[in-house]
């Protein structure tokens, strides 16, 4: 009975400690809410139903009270300075906008850093307003961020409020509390309804339109408003989980120049590359010089030839979000306007080499001048000079085009050089117009630029609607050099580069993964971890094709994507009109019974088996476990779209398809980038985020000395027997078993794939 007793008086505690008074956020109020139905759920607490009832009334009363209705928002005009005197900070409610400014004029005439701000007084958070950014625009992107609501006061209860708790009595234990309402529920009965995203609703309606057999716009609209209910329990679902402790399962593959090829910038170490385009600003023109405006057009494309020859890789650099260029024979990488750079590495006698030597290897790869030999590499480049008119004699060569006699460590810096640049646009003008009478200049020419810097400044810049750097962290774009970061609530002023080291801290990490976890859960996907190496990728739980993605930023695609939101359509119809026996059965689902053999749960029709499928997560999880466990693989198989690579401790490859072995990673990826006989290929961006992860891949598989001999088949070189079913690489390196093997030479490794930056 002591014991008992001591375990209540323990209970007592713990509760006395956990006050609604002390809690101001959402979360903490969630938190205090999970540990009331924990207590009062307890068996302890269950046994003795005098402290339930005092439990049960006490939460009742901390329900009353986060209920209570608070006065509204309200937003209030003033000036700010850095240092703010008690003028400054007067407020000024009963007074119209318009009035305050000249009420401050005198005192703000002699402050050069004066700004105006509107501030929240629910919040005590001033917001600043820009020129360019709509008054209202500015107050609600404050009030839809989650410090802010719910929109109430969060100000601690007065202690002197006449709050009277219920206290332990004989009277108190024979009061009716009603029905123990989850507070939960409540909170999320205080939050706005999930609505569906305005440009996903219209993709939608179009699917909707196409496959439903009535395509009234009432049917259109019940499908709709059918599935915005199904979402709403989806994410009142999602909303309780917390996703806090699920870091590592969406760690991202931020490209990074950092440890593989930070030597290529090693020369330029004190140049300050986001704002080189601006560097070279030409000397003003002295009055009645004529300016000369030239295409620059083809001579890049020139360049832009002689490199994708020589199988150079052309991607966007996240930590400038400019072109750059990869070389993977050298595992060499530089930025675009880098041209000396890149020119002076495929003119070297090592790339040449490196480069020879892997097409000769490899005969899936073709070349544009059949045998890919030193000689005709050589040859190659040759071909590229006589474009830009240099040419070798006996004196060595020689530039026809501007007369001038060159050594071989000057001939690129020439070639780069603005006179010569001007000649050769000139001649390339000349010769389109004499054989183009209409004088049409040719839609690839570009734009006219007064200088080359300018051009590349200018043209050929990335597309970044689909910026994985920016998707993958919930970054919006907030004015031309700053970056707004809903997930750490704060703007990012100054250069991409910013942004990148924003990006890569820990608290940003932590504070991103739960809003990742939300988006993939809502939008029926999961994240999973490859079974053959380390780290992880993701997966649809809904469509019928097995989709397994590289990145966040690709299953964010994927959710626009027509598959996607046709597999949703086909789950309406079979819900509201016949049914798509080929998704229940997927989904595990009997036709006739409406059986779940997933969750074990019976229902009525098929309306209510497809609200299921929609929303509830432990069918989903399910339904992904199947999905992962019929389709192991590793990055290669996700990454090249099922066509998988054997390899042993990471040492060799062997490439299914046609049954060629590799040595090397270089080798590797250029048979799987330009081998002819893959039907699916990885975009640019994918093959250097794949080397990244390939990279950090091969020490751990090496270390742990796996053999991947067939697919879906795994065996750990140090247990000597093959990982177990419910293990993959990950897991495997982790588990008693592996550890207890490696004995001594065990560390404890970090196996995040963020551990490699």
């Amino acid at each position: 009975m002591d014991e008992k007793n001591k375990s209540i008086e323990d209970i007592t505690k713990d509760m006395s400690e956990l006050t609604v008074l002390s809690f101001r956020k959402l979360d903490d109020v969630k938190k205090l809410a999970r540990h009331f139905q924990f207590v009062i759920n307890h068996p302890i607490t269950q046994g003795n139903q005098v402290v339930l009832k005092y439990l049960k009334n006490l939460d009742e009363m901390h329900k009353d009270i986060f209920l209570k209705k608070r006065d509204g928002v309200n937003v209030e005009y003033i000036f700010t300075t850095e240092k703010k005197s008690s003028m400054q900070r007067q407020r000024f409610n009963s007074l119209p906008v318009n009035e305050v400014p000249e009420i401050l004029k005198s005192e703000f005439l002699t402050i050069d850093n004066a700004k105006q701000v509107h501030i929240c007084t629910d919040c005590n958070v001033e917001i600043e307003l820009f020129d360019d950014v709509p008054l209202m625009e500015s107050l609600q992107k404050h009030f839809s961020l989650e410090a802010h609501m719910p929109k109430l006061k969060r100000e601690s209860i007065d202690l002197a409020e006449p709050i009277l708790l219920p206290k332990m009595s004989r009277r108190l234990s024979a009061l009716e509390s009603g029905d123990n309402q989850n507070m939960e529920q409540i909170i999320q009965m205080l939050k706005p309804a999930e609505k569906l995203d305005r440009s996903f609703s219209a993709m939608l309606e179009s699917a909707l339109i196409k496959l439903l057999p009535d395509n009234s716009e009432a049917s259109i609209d019940a499908a709709v408003k059918f599935y915005q209910e199904a979402y709403e329990k989806l994410c009142s679902n999602i909303s309780v989980i917390d996703f806090s402790t699920q870091t590592s399962s969406v760690a991202p593959i931020i490209m990074s120049i950092r440890d593989n090829v930070n030597q290529n910038f090693s020369v330029d170490a004190n140049k300050n590359y986001d704002n080189d385009e601006n560097e070279h600003t030409p000397d003003k023109p002295m009055k009645n010089q004529i300016k000369k405006y030239r295409y620059y057009g083809p001579i890049e494309n020139n360049i832009a030839k002689l490199l994708l020859n020589h199988k150079l890789l052309t991607l966007v650099d996240d930590r400038t979000g400019k072109l750059a260029f990869f070389c993977i024979a050298c595992e060499y990488y530089t930025l675009r306007f880098r041209y000396d750079s890149v020119l002076n590495h495929v003119f070297s006698e090592t790339h040449i080499h490196n480069l020879s030597c892997i097409l000769q290897a490899d005969k899936n790869i073709p070349f544009s001048m059949g045998t890919a030999t030193m000689d005709k590499i050589k040859d190659m480049n040759k071909d590229f000079l006589r474009n830009h008119y240099i040419i070798e004699d006996n004196n060595g060569p020689n530039c026809n085009l501007c007369r001038t006699t060159l050594d071989n460590d000057s001939m690129i810096l020439h070639i780069l050089d603005e006179n010569h640049l001007g000649k050769l646009s000139d001649k390339l003008y000349r010769k389109m117009k004499a054989n183009n009478p209409d004088g049409q200049v040719p839609e690839e020419w570009g734009p006219k630029s007064l200088d080359w810097t300018k051009f590349l400044a200018s043209s050929g810049k990335p597309l970044n609607n689909r910026d994985h750097v920016v998707i993958e962290n919930f970054i919006k774009p907030s004015g031309k050099i700053a970056n707004y970061c809903s997930c750490c609530d704060m703007t990012l002023k100054g250069p991409r580069q910013v942004l990148f080291n924003h990006i890569r801290q820990k608290k940003h990490l932590r504070n991103a993964a739960p809003h990742k976890l939300t988006m993939l859960y809502r939008n029926h996907c999961r994240p999973t971890e490859y079974f053959a190496s380390f780290g992880n990728h993701y997966i649809c739980t809904i469509c019928p094709e097995y989709i397994a993605l590289p990145s966040f930023a690709a299953i964010v695609e994927h959710f626009e994507s027509t598959l996607h939101i046709e597999t949703i359509a086909k789950l309406i119809r079979s819900g509201l009109y016949d049914i798509d026996e080929g998704l229940f059965i997927m989904n595990k689902i009997s036709t006739d019974l409406f059986k779940c053999d997933f969750c074990d749960v019976t229902f009525k029709d098929a309306n209510e088996a497809v609200k299921h499928i929609l929303s509830n997560l432990e069918h989903q999880s399910a339904l992904a476990e199947v999905k992962i466990r019929s389709n192991k693989g590793d990055i290669i198989s996700v990454y090249m779209h099922g066509n998988f690579i054997l390899h042993n401790e990471g040492a060799t490859f062997n490439c299914e398809p046609c049954k060629s072995v590799f040595n090397s990673i270089r080798s590797l990826l250029m048979h799987l980038v330009y081998a002819e006989h893959f039907a699916k290929r990885p975009t640019s961006e994918n093959v250097f985020r794949f080397y990244l992860e390939l990279k950090h891949n091969i020490s751990m598989l090496a270390r742990n000395k796996y053999a991947y001999y067939e697919f879906g088949k795994l065996k750990c070189g140090v247990c000597d027997a093959d990982v177990e079913d419910s293990e993959n690489a990950k897991k495997h390196v982790v588990s008693l078993r592996h550890k207890e093997n490696m004995g001594a030479s065990y560390v404890n490794i970090n196996l995040d794939v963020s551990a490699m930056e």
